[in-house]
């Protein structure tokens, strides 16, 4: 059984199409109880996403709480605040990490609120985590909207220079919160369709998951 849980709320980004919610962040105690309470309930994985999880300053005491009792630990990041200094220790009790990039061209990830460089930082850090940590799977998580349908072809031959496990495409819905623009995003179902076929039946060293 698989629970995905919302660590935090906070984030140190800004993406226009996000699904901005709000809530206090629990103490390292309650975040304890909860845990234990889905270890009795036989919960086999955990996605651990936010907001930025990384943010939560116990988040890799709660991950090895989490190995203890044989659960998987898949953390859904921007990864931004993974660098050379704390990349072995945030990802020593990580299964799977799973990181954001909807865009290649930095001026892009500017302009929609990502940041700066981003996936000059992204393209450093996939290069470094399997040095890291040779076991560890990773995710690439792909928002498909309108700005970004027409360059996927470009971010797909970028990602087969790196050593990834899957590539996961996720149709834009503003289905929690509210996404700034959101009415100006949403891919059609002919165009998504469209995407859907000239992706699913790729060949590569890594799996294409396409969700909507």
């Amino acid at each position: 059984m698989k629970v995905c849980w919302n660590i935090t709320s906070r984030c140190n980004k800004n993406c226009k199409y996000c699904f901005k919610f709000n809530k206090k962040d629990l103490s390292l105690e309650e975040n304890k109880k909860i845990l234990e309470n889905l270890a009795e309930r036989k919960v086999t994985r955990i996605a651990w996403t936010g907001g930025e999880p990384y943010l939560y300053e116990d988040l890799k005491e709660l991950l090895k709480l989490s190995k203890q009792h044989n659960i998987l630990n898949f953390v859904n990041t921007n990864g931004t605040l993974l660098n050379d200094d704390n990349l072995k220790e945030n990802i020593e009790y990580v299964d799977r990490l799973i990181i954001s990039l909807d865009f290649i061209d930095d001026e892009l990830n500017e302009e929609f609120g990502i940041g700066k460089d981003y996936f000059k930082h992204i393209s450093y850090l996939l290069g470094k985590i399997k040095e890291v940590k040779p076991e560890i799977e990773i995710r690439i998580n792909t928002v498909v909207f309108k700005n970004n349908m027409h360059l996927l072809e470009d971010l797909y031959n970028e990602l087969l220079k790196y050593n990834i496990d899957y590539w996961k495409l996720i149709r834009f819905f503003p289905i929690r919160g509210k996404a700034i623009e959101e009415n100006d995003l949403g891919v059609s179902d002919e165009e998504f369709i469209e995407i859907r076929k000239n992706f699913q039946d790729r060949k590569q060293n890594f799996e294409i998951v396409i969700n909507g």
